[in-house]
């Protein structure tokens, strides 16, 4: 019988939503007693980082000046550099059984350390993927040369790994294409959310239906999109709440919230008290704000971008729009206005789709078992 449990350290990268992924991982780590784990968030970036990815005029334009390669590469030379003291300092005198990379791009440099530990790297889209995904312009003829220069640093740390867990199908596809990995090295297991408890809540002397974006940034998350959709055509018909650090300008039946922050506890609130969840998205993975919606039996309607046709699992629980187009934007918002019948049976397919499917005590537990299988030097 094993006398302790396996050690498992967990490197977590930093970026977007992903402070929501590494708090569920907490939570549920410290239910495990089969697992040691212990938890390193990668620092933010130094301002040697930060001059090693500064754009360079005239070819940041033309998104021709691998900035997001060298910022990948200068967050993983710094990492690798780490590396060593994170694994002497978490247990002293010992090593792990197993790392856990969350994501690819904290492991680019560090292969020569990781060839010693067994280790599991979670995606939720590759760079082949991500870097056709710029949150602040189109990608251009020049942009797959990013991907060129890190395809090989990427490539390495999939084929070395244990398992490469992809948060969706739609990631996975990229993994076997784009890199050659084989299939049965790969396994899909989404990122969840916590599963809120349902209690009614009514409109509150509200006369209108409210509809609800959730973004940091308008533009990459398709929030003026939304806005100039309902300015155009629904202003009458719905109020509409925008949840972003952006300024917006007000308008009819607009109201922005810009002061929520993660972990305040005010964002389940107004999720619960709307009626739909709209984000027409550029750019997104495997967003947590729709996950989140769909815990509340709130109806999301979404860009067939990334992972999200798969998380509503292709209209069943919710609506995918045919395009990004205000018009396409108008009418799926009017149909679901139109019809609260059907509203209501897409939110309640919304809410079993998440305790079935992306409650985080079964995924996260998912990840875990992943991990332990590495540790305990399982096959593939």
């Amino acid at each position: 019988m094993r006398q302790r449990p396996f050690r498992a350290m967990l490197v977590n990268e930093n970026i977007g939503g992903h402070a929501t992924v590494h708090h569920h991982l907490r939570t549920v780590a410290a239910e495990r007693d089969d697992l040691d784990v212990r938890i390193i968030d990668v620092p933010p970036p130094t301002f040697l980082r930060k001059v090693a990815a500064v754009a360079v005029p005239g070819l940041a334009r033309l998104d021709a000046d691998l900035r997001s390669v060298r910022y990948q590469l200068a967050q993983s030379a710094s990492v690798a550099r780490q590396l060593p003291r994170w694994l002497a300092e978490a247990w002293p005198g010992e090593r792990p059984d197993v790392v856990h990379l969350y994501t690819h791009n904290v492991g680019l440099l560090a292969g020569r350390l990781l060839r010693e530990i067994p280790y599991v790297v979670t995606i939720d889209s590759t760079n082949a993927q991500s870097n056709l995904m710029h949150p602040a312009r189109e990608p251009t003829r020049f942009s797959s040369w990013s991907t060129r220069a890190v395809r090989p640093f990427e490539r390495r740390v999939y084929a070395q790994a244990h398992r490469v867990i992809a948060n969706s199908a739609w990631c996975a596809r990229s993994v076997r294409e784009d890199y050659g990995i084989a299939a049965e090295k790969i396994e899909v297991v989404p990122m969840g959310v916590a599963l809120p408890k349902l209690s009614r809540v009514g409109r509150g002397g509200r006369p209108l239906p409210r509809i609800l974006f959730i973004g940091r940034t308008m533009e990459r998350k398709g929030g003026y999109d939304l806005l100039e959709a309902h300015q155009r055509w629904l202003a009458d018909r719905c109020e509409l709440v925008l949840v972003t650090q952006d300024r917006v300008t007000p308008g009819r039946n607009v109201r922005v919230v810009d002061d929520i922050r993660p972990g305040d506890g005010r964002i389940g609130g107004l999720i619960a008290g709307s009626d739909l969840l709209v984000l027409p998205s550029r750019l997104d993975q495997w967003p947590n704000a729709v996950m989140e919606a769909m815990a509340y039996g709130v109806t999301p309607v979404v860009a067939a971008v990334g992972g999200m046709p798969e998380m509503v699992d292709n209209g069943r629980a919710g609506v995918v729009l045919p395009d990004r187009s205000l018009e396409s934007i108008r009418d799926a918002v009017a149909s679901l206005l139109d019809d609260p019948e059907r509203r209501r049976r897409l939110g309640e397919s919304a809410r079993r789709r998440v305790e079935d499917y992306l409650d985080v005590r079964l995924t996260a537990n998912r990840l875990f078992d992943q991990i332990r299988s590495a540790a305990e030097g399982l096959p593939n």
